[in-house]
């Protein structure tokens, strides 16, 4: 800030600095720092915005058709996996019934042997 003196002339207020080499601690001869370089690579790697939105579109682009062919890919194999887990079942419910139809069929027969021995043993 800037305040107008008696005389017209203009002078410093709180040490407000005028100039941007002048220090307010007075401290002139400390060396002037400059703000940190955050961009530490040389200019022909560098890239613009419009570039660097270009290329995050174009990777963006393929990282989501790398999803949907993982996706198709992994909906393929656990149609085989449902297909083939169902005719686990039907096989396993198949040996099932023979072998309940075997037992059955021996039962059958049995009974057929003990009434045949009965009717021998009547006569």
């Amino acid at each position: 800030m800037v305040a107008v003196t008696k005389n017209g002339s203009k002078a410093d207020i709180g040490g407000v600095v005028d100039t941007i080499n002048k220090r307010v601690s007075g401290k002139n001869w400390k060396i002037q720092k400059t703000a940190t370089a955050r961009n530490q690579q040389p200019k022909q790697l560098r890239k613009n915005w419009d570039q660097r939105s270009k290329e995050r579109a174009r990777n963006d682009a393929t990282k989501s058709l790398e999803k949907q062919l993982k996706a198709e890919k992994q909906a393929e194999k656990d149609a085989k996996r449902a297909v083939s887990l169902e005719r686990k079942k039907l096989r396993e419910e198949q040996e099932r019934m023979e072998a309940l139809a075997a037992k059955m069929s021996a039962k059958r027969l049995e009974r057929l042997k003990r009434r045949e021995a009965r009717k021998k043993a009547r006569v």
